[in-house]
């Protein structure tokens, strides 16, 4: 992993991109499940058996807002919160390559300079001593 080229990962990056654009309907939330007590003496959950709920929680302006979910939209509901966590997987994944990339791009353009910068430094020595042994021997 850490001898990767930059094509190699470009290729990696450009494979994710595309799985981006599979993208289907997606929630930002999280989906949840909670139990509920009615409060009635004789329902079942006053036994202990509670009622199932199910919601979806996110945060606006920092507080947490929920939103009841119908039981015809469960599933469905469902795998909108999934993609959503999808699509952030692959962003994270897309935006490390992009960075991966950017860090490789400058170890090796830094590379280049400093061989640039010893073969300038080689070809002035190697200049200076010939024109000094030139200028000894006339």
């Amino acid at each position: 992993m850490k001898n990767e080229s930059v094509k190699t990962l470009e290729l990696r990056r450009a494979a994710l991109l595309k799985e981006l654009a599979t993208i289907g309907p997606l929630v930002q939330a999280s989906f949840c499940e909670r139990t509920v007590r009615c409060g009635n003496p004789a329902c079942r959950c006053a036994q202990g058996e509670p009622h199932r709920a199910y919601v979806l929680t996110r945060k606006v302006r920092g507080k947490t807002a929920t939103t009841h979910v119908p039981r015809d939209l469960r599933e469905e509901v469902r795998s909108w919160a999934e993609e959503y966590r999808r699509v952030k997987q692959l962003l994270r994944q897309i935006s490390d390559l992009s960075d991966r990339i950017i860090r490789l791009h400058v170890r090796t353009s830094r590379a280049v300079a400093r061989n640039r910068d010893r073969v300038r430094a080689t070809r002035r020595s190697s200049t200076g001593e010939c024109s000094d042994t030139t200028s000894q021997g006339s």
